[in-house]
Protein backbone atom coordinates (compact mmCIF):
# COMPACT_ATOMS: atom_id res chain seq x y z
CA UNK A 1 0.00 0.00 0.00
CA UNK A 2 1.90 3.49 -1.14
CA UNK A 3 1.85 6.54 0.90
CA UNK A 4 -1.36 7.77 -0.67
CA UNK A 5 -3.31 5.10 0.33
CA UNK A 6 -2.48 5.24 3.86
CA UNK A 7 -3.02 8.73 3.68
CA UNK A 8 -6.88 8.13 1.88
CA UNK A 9 -7.63 5.75 4.58
CA UNK A 10 -6.46 7.58 7.74
CA UNK A 11 -8.63 10.71 6.27
CA UNK A 12 -11.14 8.29 5.75
CA UNK A 13 -11.00 7.08 9.77
CA UNK A 14 -10.69 10.51 11.16
CA UNK A 15 -14.06 11.71 8.83
CA UNK A 16 -15.49 8.71 10.86
CA UNK A 17 -14.43 9.55 13.46
CA UNK A 18 -16.03 13.28 12.93
CA UNK A 19 -18.97 11.57 12.02
CA UNK A 20 -20.01 9.50 14.45
CA UNK A 21 -18.65 12.25 17.66
CA UNK A 22 -21.42 14.49 15.69
CA UNK A 23 -23.85 11.63 16.19
CA UNK A 24 -23.00 10.98 19.61
CA UNK A 25 -23.37 14.82 20.21
CA UNK A 26 -26.46 14.95 18.46
CA UNK A 27 -28.11 12.12 20.76
CA UNK A 28 -26.26 13.83 23.80
CA UNK A 29 -27.95 16.76 23.10
CA UNK A 30 -31.36 15.49 22.60
CA UNK A 31 -30.73 13.70 25.57
CA UNK A 32 -29.99 16.89 27.23
CA UNK A 33 -32.91 18.56 26.01
CA UNK A 34 -35.36 15.78 27.06
CA UNK A 35 -33.27 16.01 30.68
CA UNK A 36 -34.32 19.83 30.67
CA UNK A 37 -37.50 19.93 29.71
CA UNK A 38 -38.07 16.76 32.80
CA UNK A 39 -36.22 19.33 34.82
CA UNK A 40 -38.34 22.49 34.08
CA UNK A 41 -41.55 19.79 34.47
CA UNK A 42 -40.60 19.24 38.00
CA UNK A 43 -40.15 22.70 39.01
CA UNK A 44 -43.55 23.83 37.36
CA UNK A 45 -45.27 20.77 39.93
CA UNK A 46 -43.32 21.96 42.72
CA UNK A 47 -43.93 25.41 41.99
CA UNK A 48 -47.66 24.20 41.89
CA UNK A 49 -47.44 22.30 45.21
CA UNK A 50 -46.11 25.32 46.89
CA UNK A 51 -48.43 27.50 46.00
CA UNK A 52 -51.35 25.12 47.08
CA UNK A 53 -51.61 25.44 50.29
CA UNK A 54 -51.53 29.26 49.60
CA UNK A 55 -54.68 28.52 47.51
CA UNK A 56 -56.66 26.83 49.93
CA UNK A 57 -55.73 29.09 52.70
CA UNK A 58 -57.54 31.80 50.41
CA UNK A 59 -60.53 29.88 49.69
CA UNK A 60 -60.92 29.23 53.16
CA UNK A 61 -60.74 32.83 53.79
CA UNK A 62 -63.44 33.38 51.22
CA UNK A 63 -65.50 30.55 52.59
CA UNK A 64 -65.20 31.77 56.02
CA UNK A 65 -66.48 35.67 55.01
CA UNK A 66 -69.06 34.77 52.63
CA UNK A 67 -70.14 31.42 53.88
CA UNK A 68 -73.17 33.71 55.12
CA UNK A 69 -74.19 34.92 51.53
CA UNK A 70 -75.58 31.37 50.10
CA UNK A 71 -78.16 31.81 53.24
CA UNK A 72 -79.33 35.49 52.28
CA UNK A 73 -79.63 34.49 48.68
CA UNK A 74 -82.30 31.98 49.81
CA UNK A 75 -83.60 34.56 52.49
CA UNK A 76 -82.90 37.94 51.20
CA UNK A 77 -85.51 39.40 53.84
CA UNK A 78 -82.21 38.58 56.17
CA UNK A 79 -79.96 40.80 54.70
CA UNK A 80 -81.05 44.41 55.85
CA UNK A 81 -79.84 43.08 59.30
CA UNK A 82 -76.20 42.53 58.14
CA UNK A 83 -75.48 44.87 55.90
CA UNK A 84 -78.17 47.82 56.52
CA UNK A 85 -78.38 48.46 60.59
CA UNK A 86 -81.24 47.39 60.64
CA UNK A 87 -83.11 46.34 64.07
CA UNK A 88 -85.64 43.74 63.90
CA UNK A 89 -89.53 45.09 64.96
CA UNK A 90 -92.29 43.38 65.78
CA UNK A 91 -94.22 42.71 61.57
CA UNK A 92 -91.13 41.67 60.14
CA UNK A 93 -91.20 39.08 57.85
CA UNK A 94 -88.10 37.55 59.43
CA UNK A 95 -88.07 35.83 63.00
CA UNK A 96 -85.76 37.15 66.22
CA UNK A 97 -84.37 33.31 65.96
CA UNK A 98 -83.65 33.17 62.23
CA UNK A 99 -81.81 36.59 62.97
CA UNK A 100 -79.89 34.91 66.10
CA UNK A 101 -79.08 31.44 63.91
CA UNK A 102 -77.52 33.76 61.45
CA UNK A 103 -75.61 35.96 63.35
CA UNK A 104 -74.18 33.23 65.24
CA UNK A 105 -72.91 31.38 61.65
CA UNK A 106 -71.24 34.63 60.46
CA UNK A 107 -69.40 35.48 64.05
CA UNK A 108 -68.32 31.73 64.58
CA UNK A 109 -66.96 31.84 61.00
CA UNK A 110 -65.38 35.25 61.56
CA UNK A 111 -63.72 34.15 64.55
CA UNK A 112 -62.46 31.18 62.68
CA UNK A 113 -60.73 33.47 59.57
CA UNK A 114 -59.16 35.61 62.67
CA UNK A 115 -57.50 32.36 64.03
CA UNK A 116 -56.78 30.98 60.78
CA UNK A 117 -55.54 34.85 59.93
CA UNK A 118 -52.90 34.40 63.22
CA UNK A 119 -51.98 31.17 62.57
CA UNK A 120 -51.21 31.32 58.78
CA UNK A 121 -49.14 34.46 57.69
CA UNK A 122 -50.46 33.26 53.90
CA UNK A 123 -53.67 33.67 55.11
CA UNK A 124 -55.17 36.88 53.08
CA UNK A 125 -55.82 38.75 55.71
CA UNK A 126 -56.46 42.25 54.81
CA UNK A 127 -59.58 41.22 52.94
CA UNK A 128 -60.87 39.46 56.03
CA UNK A 129 -60.46 42.40 58.41
CA UNK A 130 -62.48 44.67 56.30
CA UNK A 131 -65.42 42.52 55.60
CA UNK A 132 -65.60 41.27 59.68
CA UNK A 133 -65.59 45.22 60.22
CA UNK A 134 -68.57 46.54 58.07
CA UNK A 135 -70.22 43.45 58.97
CA UNK A 136 -69.80 44.21 62.44
CA UNK A 137 -70.58 47.83 62.30
CA UNK A 138 -73.56 47.22 60.42
CA UNK A 139 -75.16 44.10 62.07
CA UNK A 140 -76.64 45.22 65.07
CA UNK A 141 -77.44 41.23 66.04
CA UNK A 142 -73.73 41.31 65.62
CA UNK A 143 -72.46 43.04 67.73
CA UNK A 144 -75.20 41.96 70.39
CA UNK A 145 -74.73 38.46 70.09
CA UNK A 146 -70.89 39.12 70.22
CA UNK A 147 -70.97 40.69 74.13
CA UNK A 148 -73.56 38.01 74.87
CA UNK A 149 -71.31 35.42 74.28
CA UNK A 150 -67.91 37.07 74.40
CA UNK A 151 -66.44 34.33 76.64
CA UNK A 152 -66.86 31.94 73.36
CA UNK A 153 -64.47 33.98 71.69
CA UNK A 154 -61.04 33.56 74.12
CA UNK A 155 -58.81 33.68 71.08
CA UNK A 156 -60.49 36.64 68.70
CA UNK A 157 -62.88 37.91 70.53
CA UNK A 158 -60.61 41.59 71.45
CA UNK A 159 -59.97 41.28 67.72
CA UNK A 160 -63.85 41.29 67.12
CA UNK A 161 -64.31 44.47 69.05
CA UNK A 162 -61.03 45.99 67.72
CA UNK A 163 -63.20 45.58 64.40
CA UNK A 164 -66.79 46.51 65.77
CA UNK A 165 -65.62 49.27 67.06
CA UNK A 166 -64.21 52.94 64.90
CA UNK A 167 -62.01 54.28 67.83
CA UNK A 168 -60.03 52.84 70.79
CA UNK A 169 -62.33 54.46 73.13
CA UNK A 170 -65.41 52.33 71.67
CA UNK A 171 -63.29 48.94 72.84
CA UNK A 172 -62.42 50.29 76.28
CA UNK A 173 -66.18 51.01 76.71
CA UNK A 174 -67.40 47.56 75.85
CA UNK A 175 -64.17 45.66 77.68
CA UNK A 176 -66.28 47.87 80.80
CA UNK A 177 -69.16 46.43 80.12
CA UNK A 178 -68.44 43.38 79.57
CA UNK A 179 -66.10 43.25 82.90
CA UNK A 180 -69.15 44.49 84.87
CA UNK A 181 -71.85 41.36 83.87
CA UNK A 182 -72.86 39.95 86.24
CA UNK A 183 -73.43 36.74 84.58
CA UNK A 184 -69.50 35.93 84.83
CA UNK A 185 -67.56 34.31 87.09
CA UNK A 186 -64.34 35.68 88.57
CA UNK A 187 -62.03 33.54 86.34
CA UNK A 188 -63.22 34.78 83.50
CA UNK A 189 -63.89 38.83 84.45
CA UNK A 190 -59.91 38.28 84.93
CA UNK A 191 -59.81 37.31 81.87
CA UNK A 192 -61.33 40.37 80.63
CA UNK A 193 -59.57 43.13 82.80
CA UNK A 194 -56.15 41.05 81.31
CA UNK A 195 -57.62 41.72 77.94
CA UNK A 196 -58.51 45.75 78.47
CA UNK A 197 -54.92 45.90 79.94
CA UNK A 198 -53.64 44.56 76.92
CA UNK A 199 -55.64 46.88 74.86
CA UNK A 200 -54.45 49.75 76.52
CA UNK A 201 -50.59 49.05 76.76
CA UNK A 202 -50.84 47.92 73.11
CA UNK A 203 -48.88 50.45 70.97
CA UNK A 204 -49.86 48.84 67.71
CA UNK A 205 -53.60 48.14 67.56
CA UNK A 206 -54.05 45.75 64.47
CA UNK A 207 -57.06 43.60 65.06
CA UNK A 208 -54.95 40.49 63.99
CA UNK A 209 -52.09 40.91 66.94
CA UNK A 210 -54.75 40.50 69.41
CA UNK A 211 -55.69 37.22 68.16
CA UNK A 212 -52.03 35.94 67.72
CA UNK A 213 -51.27 37.23 71.10
CA UNK A 214 -53.91 35.52 73.15
CA UNK A 215 -53.44 32.43 71.11
CA UNK A 216 -49.27 32.82 72.26
CA UNK A 217 -50.53 33.20 75.65
CA UNK A 218 -52.51 30.41 75.49
CA UNK A 219 -49.91 27.79 74.30
CA UNK A 220 -47.72 29.38 77.47
CA UNK A 221 -49.75 29.00 79.88
CA UNK A 222 -51.08 24.95 79.09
Amino acid sequence: MDDASIGLLSLGGTLLLVVVGLLNYSVFRRQLDVAQRQIDASMRQLALAQRQPDMQLIQRAIAETSDHARLLVERPYLRPYFYEERVWREGDRATPDEIAVMAELILNNFASALMHSATFPEYPVRGVDRTIAFHLRNGPALRELLLQVFDRFPFSGLSLLVLKNETAEGVERDLATLIAAADIDERERLRRQGLLELFRESTHRDPIEFTTLSMSERRWTT
